[in-house]
């Protein structure tokens, strides 16, 4: 049904481009008495009411297209949601296995009355949950169900993530998207990078703000095989890994920062790959 209404815009703006060149045409060649109807006054009337027929109609073209657009988007932010729910639902039933033998472990060591080793135990249990367990509020649900789902998927892969976050985001529904874009394209980079390397798996994500922008930090660290300007890594295409269709990550999230009128800075020092994205908060707040 998209395509068909954008089919449909295309066709309304080519019908409309050929009788204004014709109605031009006509005047143009008035002179020269070439190409001229029996009845000007009628041929004119004429292609004025289909004109005018033709924008009237596009009104409704462009209502569908705006509407088809809305649905599409709210799509893709019930996709992220159904993804949440999805890590949600396997987190609970990995949780309830672990739980359920932890506590059979726990059973036997207190019916044995070996309390000095069920302390450790427990002090152990406690200090496994303290690591994996990650409070996320950044005042976007959206962007709260991306950076957990991306944590966990990076934390199933043997890296280790440290995430803060500073501030409330305060973005307009329209921007959502974005900057779930922007984000997720770093992150998915970031763990990427990390899942080649053999150790020191390592992933910091940090969210603040200063007086003016929303402050996006994350690093990780990289093994590139030799040394690249940072600007080059945004470029289009550009990839440190062979394969069709690699580079276009970090190359779509130059273009939603510019569009923003942010700032996007690069390092590549000391083993990590460390990458700040500014965005003004007037242009995340403002619809």
């Amino acid at each position: 049904m998209f395509k068909d209404s954008y089919k449909n815009a295309m066709m309304i703006y080519v019908v409309q481009m050929v009788l204004i060149v014709i109605l031009v045409n006509n005047n143009f060649m008035k002179n020269l008495d070439v190409f001229q109807p029996k009845n000007q006054e009628l041929f004119r009337i004429f292609i004025g009411i289909l004109i005018f027929i033709l924008n009237v109609f596009s009104i409704f073209v462009l209502r569908d297209l705006y509407a088809k657009n809305k649905e599409e988007r709210q799509f893709l932010i019930n996709s992220i949601r159904f993804k949440y729910i999805e890590e949600q639902n396997r987190i609970y039933r990995q949780n309830h296995h672990d739980i359920k033998n932890h506590l059979i472990v726990i059973s036997e060591l207190v019916k044995e009355k070996r309390y000095s080793e069920l302390e450790n135990y427990l002090s152990s249990y406690i200090e496994e949950i303290d690591k994996n367990l990650v409070t996320i509020n950044t005042a976007v649900n959206e962007i709260d169900i991306l950076l957990y789902s991306k944590i966990n998927n990076a934390k199933s892969k043997g890296i280790e993530v440290y995430f803060k976050c500073d501030t409330q985001i305060q973005c307009h529904k329209k921007h959502v998207l974005n900057l779930v874009s922007v984000l997720g394209n770093l992150i998915d980079n970031a763990i990427e990078a990390c899942d080649e390397m053999e150790k020191d798996k390592y992933i910091a994500i940090d969210i603040k703000e200063d007086p003016i922008d929303y402050i996006f930090h994350i690093k990780n660290r990289y093994d590139f095989q030799k040394d690249v300007e940072p600007s080059i890594f945004f470029e289009e295409g550009f990839s440190t890994k062979e394969g069709r269709g690699r580079g276009e990550g970090l190359y779509i999230v130059r273009n939603i920062v510019e569009k923003y009128r942010g700032e996007i800075k690069v390092k590549t020092q000391g083993g990590y790959f460390d990458v700040i994205v500014e965005i003004p908060k007037f242009s995340l707040e403002g619809d």
